[in-house]
């Protein structure tokens, strides 16, 4: 088979905007949460540093909501649901996954099929954090329960889910051919195009003789 290459704007600058300030300060608010919690004589640097970080984070955030709603298609909310076409990606996906990488990693246009599921869980997981963040500085519940018990849960499961994201994005770009990691930065995704090989230029041409009259009565 021969391969071509196609370089596509995916990701627009709004949506790389979001992303960055969403991942960078998840790693900023995930470090200086652990401090805060672990490390008595770093609590009050630590607080303030993640008070900044927050809103920055809140800014990243509603950017990415917003989006969901006015983005370009991929961007919205109902491309995070997988749809039945999608099937075969994600199993392909999950077969690379389980071949440790033996296998050829699908294409896709914008987001993984795959992953889909675990990004929409991941906004509910965000949103909840902000949430769980606001009730814990300024005193009360959430349905009844201790909001920092609510926070650290949910901190648990971002933590969890940036390492795989974060492997998993340069396990892909490694082993695929969509360059991931630049199109977050640069928002261009490369895809690659099988064409069936041309026929022999060598070969002759088979020529079709019709039958004569004569032939057929005989």
């Amino acid at each position: 088979m021969n391969e071509n290459f196609k370089r596509i704007y995916i990701w627009s600058g709004w949506f790389r905007l979001s992303h960055l300030l969403i991942g960078l300060t998840t790693l900023l608010l995930l470090a200086t949460g652990s401090l805060i919690q672990y490390s008595p004589a770093l609590k009050m640097i630590s607080a303030d540093i993640h008070n900044y970080c927050a809103g920055f984070f809140l800014a990243g955030l509603f950017i990415r909501i917003i989006l969901m709603f006015i983005g370009k298609p991929h961007e919205r909310l109902s491309y995070l649901i997988p749809k039945a076409a999608e099937r075969m990606v994600m199993l392909k996906t999950l077969r690379f996954y389980i071949l440790l990488g033996k296998a050829r990693l699908p294409n896709w246009y914008a987001q993984n099929p795959f992953w889909k599921p675990f990004y929409l869980c991941i906004y509910i997981v965000l949103i909840g954090l902000l949430i769980s963040g606001y009730v814990m500085n300024n005193g009360g519940f959430l349905w009844g329960i201790p909001p920092q018990t609510i926070h650290i849960f949910a901190s648990n499961i971002l933590l969890i889910f940036s390492l795989l994201h974060i492997f998993t994005v340069v396990w892909h770009d490694y082993k695929g051919e969509g360059s991931d990691v630049s199109a977050i930065i640069n928002g261009i995704r490369t895809f690659t195009i099988e064409k069936p090989p041309e026929a022999n230029s060598n070969s002759q041409a088979v020529k079709f003789t019709p039958m004569n009259k004569k032939a057929l009565e005989s």
